[in-house]
């Protein structure tokens, strides 16, 4: 087993070496912060709803980690991100809002690779719609 441990670290506890088989490394404390708020919300709504939790997450599961005492299965998205940010100004950033690059106005970079960082959700919807603004303003461009 992996457990979280401050500032995105991961510390092994139990059987040492053989752990390493689940190519768990370190999990940023963004991504454990995001996984640990989802699971609140979860049981609110639950609660809300009136129904029972029936998530487990077994101990030999591939991703599994502890954070705050809770264990979880990370197994990430597999969605690439943080290749040629997108930003408010040159200085901090590869491509602007449109996903057109600082540098050269004929050139669009989109995807995922905008993305500075992924959350605990499917990336899809943003995407899209990052995708969707940056052929609008392409468009434009054109005319």
């Amino acid at each position: 087993m992996y457990v979280a441990s401050g500032r995105g670290s991961l510390s092994s506890t139990g059987n040492g070496p053989s752990e390493c088989r689940h190519g768990v490394t370190a999990m940023p404390e963004y991504t454990m912060q995001g996984a640990d708020y989802s699971r609140q919300f979860a049981g609110t709504v639950f609660a809300r709803l009136d129904a029972q939790d029936h998530t487990h997450y077994d101990l030999s599961d591939f991703g599994y980690v502890s954070y705050e005492g809770r264990g979880y299965a990370i197994r990430g998205g597999n969605h690439l991100a943080g290749t040629h940010i997108v930003g408010a100004t040159k200085a901090n950033s590869v491509v602007d809002k449109n996903q057109r690059g600082w540098d050269q106005e004929n050139l669009y970079l989109v995807g995922g690779g905008s993305m500075p960082i992924i959350g605990t959700a499917n990336v899809t919807l943003t995407l899209a719609a990052m995708c969707l603004r940056s052929s609008r303003d392409i468009l434009k461009c054109l005319h």
